[in-house]
């Protein structure tokens, strides 16, 4: 009976360690990268003159305040990374060394859905603080000279963020980062931001010139970034970022601990798992994406090719080239630049509106689609 008692006690740890999860999503959406919507074939370049947003990966969000440095990012393959085929790709192109702008910042984020984690963390029971979970984040990088860059967490409904440093390499790397719960400040159980897990790779004096925030704090962006050198991505243009395998655990566990990444070999399951916060409608000429209906002689409503339930009401994303959008109808064709707005829209679908550049004919059935190589139209329903 001992035995029996101390195998189910093993048992037990392990599973509340998350060893034992075969039938259990990872909390992180698209860790390994495949999914590449938002820039789908694309090397983008001259970025960092703006804030950024999701550009490349889905769920993966570029946040800048823009200085002079600039950068290219792309989707790459890579075969040096057993188990991993894609990563993000960062490279200097414009170099800012001394960062004269205060207040420029470079963060990757991962924006966690708050229902996907507020239950998981048990931060709101102050009466019993030892059942608040720890979170632990994982991630592979790998750089043409070693940074000291931050990683750590915004709890955004209540204004507080924690960061430690880690140091990178010139070959790959597992870095594995552990924070305490942020007890009595638990994330609300909704579709809004939960918890961003944010890792800053380039900061002005303005997010350097604190104290690290090694433990939860009121958010104070003077203590959001190491100051230790070197810091900044945009020191050098030779200055080059690879990165991917993004994974988090509730608990606590070091590299030798860290359950190995969950890697979902169903692409068709992470896609749509992605599809709550983002869907490609098309990316080329000739691609379907929905029928409409003409109210008039200029007014096109299309109800475009859905699947499944966005987090909340999509918006437009599209790339307005001229002649993107084509559409057949009354035995002919238009061909116009973009999507003018939306009606009707719910979780379960939106109505997109073309009536302008639009020739159509009143009362008829029309079929939209790509116009043209240029085409890009993506529904953003993103934190």
């Amino acid at each position: 009976m001992t035995a029996a008692r101390n195998l189910a006690s093993v048992v037990s740890q392990l599973a509340t360690q998350g060893l034992d999860r075969p039938s259990v999503n990872p909390i992180i959406i698209n860790g390994d990268l495949t999914v590449n919507n938002y820039g789908l074939n694309n090397t983008l370049t001259g970025l960092g003159d703006s804030d950024e947003g999701y550009i490349i990966h889905d769920r993966l969000r570029h946040t800048i305040t823009a200085g002079a440095g600039r950068y290219t990012a792309a989707d790459l393959g890579v075969t040096d990374l057993p188990g991993f085929a894609r990563v993000l790709h960062l490279d200097c192109t414009t170099a800012e060394a001394s960062l004269g702008t205060n207040s420029s910042v470079f963060n990757i984020d991962y924006r966690v859905e708050a229902n996907d984690i507020a239950s998981l963390l048990n931060w709101s029971d102050t009466s019993n603080d030892t059942s608040a979970k720890y979170i632990t984040v994982s991630f592979y990088m790998k750089t043409n000279k070693a940074f000291k860059f931050t990683t750590g967490f915004i709890n955004s409904d209540h204004s507080r963020h924690i960061r430690k440093e880690f140091t990178t390499s010139t070959s790959w790397t597992r870095h594995v980062l552990t924070f305490p719960p942020d007890i009595g400040n638990s994330p609300n159980s909704d579709i809004g931001e939960g918890l961003r897990w944010r890792t800053t790779i380039s900061g002005g004096s303005d997010f350097t010139s604190g104290t690290l925030a090694t433990n939860w704090e009121s958010t104070t962006s003077a203590n959001s970034h190491t100051s230790n050198t070197p810091n900044n991505f945009f020191d050098n243009t030779d200055n080059d970022i690879k990165m991917t395998g993004l994974q988090m655990e509730i608990g606590q566990f070091t590299s030798s601990s860290i359950p190995d990444f969950q890697k979902i070999n169903d692409t068709a399951t992470e896609r749509r798992r992605c599809d709550r916060y983002c869907q490609l409608l098309a990316y080329a000429q000739d691609q379907v994406i929905g029928n409409g209906n003409s109210y008039s002689d200029t007014r096109l409503v299309t109800d475009y090719c859905q699947r499944g339930s966005f987090r909340n009401t999509p918006s437009v994303i599209q790339s307005s080239a001229s002649n993107s959008l084509r559409i057949d109808v009354n035995n002919t064709f238009d061909l116009f630049d973009n999507i003018s707005g939306t009606q009707f829209g719910s979780v379960n679908g939106i109505g997109l509106v073309s009536d302008s550049g639009v020739s159509t004919a009143v009362g008829k059935y029309a079929y939209l689609y790509g116009g043209s190589g240029a085409t890009r139209l993506l529904m953003n329903a993103e934190l």
